[in-house]
């Protein structure tokens, strides 16, 4: 009898773990799928808008940081290509939008457009990503000013309007 009553407290108390471990994990899988949600219709706002960037100058200056973090500093020896793919997609994307009345620079837009396409299209050519960082990087200190390092690669046509 005794056993009994022991065995049934056991199985009861196991019955109620199992019973919190399923819904702790149901609700940790709800949140997921909200979050994925929210965060396509974000993703998919941004898009119908095509407000991924407010001017040429902020393009430029978020790009430019882009490839800081994944290239900058050795970065490049452990390149994230899915990454990389989704950054040239929005390159792409937003030289749709985006033009420059200047000629030097318009042309640089195209090439970094042709770059961009060829990281989109899944060619996993480190060279290309380090033209892609130098194209911005020159680009930030000539139509921005961005002025934190001395290092000048001369990959663009545009100069500045100097």
């Amino acid at each position: 009898m005794l056993k009994n009553k022991k065995l049934n407290r056991f199985l009861s108390i196991l019955g109620m773990v199992i019973a919190i471990a399923i819904a702790y994990s149901v609700l940790v899988f709800l949140n997921k799928d909200e979050s994925k949600v929210q965060k396509t219709s974000a993703n998919a706002e941004t898009s119908e808008q095509g407000l991924m960037y407010d001017d040429l100058g902020d393009f430029i200056a978020s790009n430019h940081t882009f490839y800081n973090e994944t290239l900058g500093w050795g970065r490049d020896r452990k390149v994230s290509w899915p990454k990389q793919r989704d950054q040239a997609e929005l390159i792409v994307n937003s030289l749709k939008k985006i033009s420059a009345e200047n000629e030097d620079l318009q042309t640089d837009l195209g090439t970094i457009t042709r770059l961009a396409e060829t990281v989109q299209s899944g060619t996993k050519d480190k060279d290309v990503l380090i033209k892609l960082h130098r194209y911005f990087h020159d680009l930030d200190i000539g139509f921005n000013g961005y002025k934190d390092t001395t290092d000048y690669f001369d990959v663009t046509e545009y100069k500045g309007e100097g």
